[in-house]
């Protein structure tokens, strides 16, 4: 059937984004051009310009998300250097980093930076999730009290009292720390080193779905404050830190991905200091612009 809209390019444009927008996961050059039923040279060739705007990234396994200038809109954008912060603390830890925006009901993805050990599978930019525990537990202990309350409310009621001690935890240590059950610690360093080497985006999308739910319930136990004081080697599945925004709202989180089975107090310490760090520089990113 002949193209009838009166710009087929735009046409093309606007079906990349929409088809991008609506997915759950980084689809390929050659899935967005067998599902618009388009050249994949035409499809490579509008994917490189969306790609330099920032509506678009392509992830380390060759799969595109919408990009933050694109998740950005409707909000104000993110300033340039968020992206530098984020780098640079994927470099120096080796993991994958990012950055979320939190609202009252939901956290955004807004960027993604994938680290020289671990990759952060199946996390697009523009990926959201429920805001509910232990999800933006590093933001709850500064926002409103109605927030935390409805926050702790909606988990499950064996972690109301975790939630609660979490985030005194929190404000007081200023980043929260999750790890996952002693006896899924080798599992959870399995099913990350399959998602690295396979890339997700191979996976059946039945397969896929199962494997990072299954990861996300399997590593987020909250660490206490005898863990963190623990000279043992513990598994480790990742840390959140807040980003203050320029009227001292923890508008955004910074979350550091190491997803190891064991890591000694000097290499938690590390990460730590480190998403600390990166979250300092990013709260001045966002209120100097």
């Amino acid at each position: 059937m002949p193209d009838r809209s009166p710009s087929p390019p735009t046409r093309r444009v606007i079906d990349i984004v929409a088809l991008l927008t609506d997915a759950s996961d980084p689809i390929s050059v050659a899935g967005i051009a067998e599902r618009l039923d388009i050249a994949r040279a035409t499809a490579t060739a509008i994917l490189a310009e969306l790609d330099s705007a920032g509506w678009v990234v392509r992830d380390s396994n060759r799969g595109y998300v919408i990009g933050p200038a694109l998740a950005g809109l409707g909000t104000s954008a993110l300033p340039h250097g968020v992206g530098d912060v984020l780098a640079a603390l994927a470099t120096r830890t080796g993991c994958g980093a990012t950055l979320s925006r939190i609202e009252p009901d939901r956290l955004t993805v807004l960027d993604v930076r994938h680290g020289s050990e671990r990759v952060v599978p199946g996390i697009p930019v523009g990926h959201r999730i429920p805001l509910q525990f232990p999800a933006g537990a590093s933001v709850m202990p500064w926002r409103v009290a109605a927030e935390q309350n409805t926050w702790i409310a909606a988990a499950p009621e064996s972690d109301r009292r975790t939630a609660s001690t979490l985030l005194a935890l929190v404000r007081d240590r200023g980043v929260a720390l999750f790890r996952p059950r002693g006896d899924d610690a080798s599992l959870v360093d399995l099913l990350a080193d399959l998602l690295t080497a396979v890339g997700s985006e191979l996976l059946q999308p039945h397969l896929r779905t199962r494997v990072l739910r299954q990861l996300a319930t399997l590593t987020a136990r909250p660490y206490t404050k005898s863990d963190l004081d623990s000279d043992d080697a513990l598994p480790l599945s990742y840390l959140a830190a807040p980003v203050f925004d320029a009227a001292g709202i923890p508008a955004y989180e910074v979350q550091l991905g190491p997803l190891r089975a064991t890591t000694t107090k000097a290499e938690r310490d590390e990460y730590i200091s480190a998403t600390l760090a990166a979250a300092q520089a990013l709260t001045a990113s966002v209120t100097d612009r």
